[in-house]
């Protein structure tokens, strides 16, 4: 049998979450964390409730977010989120100056 790999993304996390401890509640208790902290982890980085959610799951902070760590587990820094090429709001004022004078 091949070994299972397993795409973490925010539903896998949490469906896994409450496999092992019945509710993000119920773990927020446990790893002294409000459900809020996890809940926001698992939309946005916030690397105290990551590191405690890999922690409890056993399972490494750069496993269960590759987009917000490096493989060796040192945190990535800047935006995940992609950037929009010319989507300045300056530019465009800049722009309607010139056309209105």
């Amino acid at each position: 049998m091949q070994g299972h790999t397993t795409t973490w993304d925010r539903h896998a996390i949490l469906a896994e979450i409450k496999r092992r401890y019945g509710s993000s509640r119920e773990l927020a208790d446990h790893i002294e964390l409000t459900a809020g902290e996890i809940s926001a982890a698992l939309g946005s980085p916030y690397p105290k409730a990551e590191r405690a959610i890999a922690v409890a799951l056993g399972v490494p902070v750069q496993t269960l977010w590759p987009d917000r760590y490096w493989p060796n587990g040192r945190r990535r820094f800047g935006s995940t989120r992609p950037q929009l090429s010319g989507a300045s709001q300056k530019a465009a004022l800049h722009v309607d100056k010139e056309g209105a004078a």
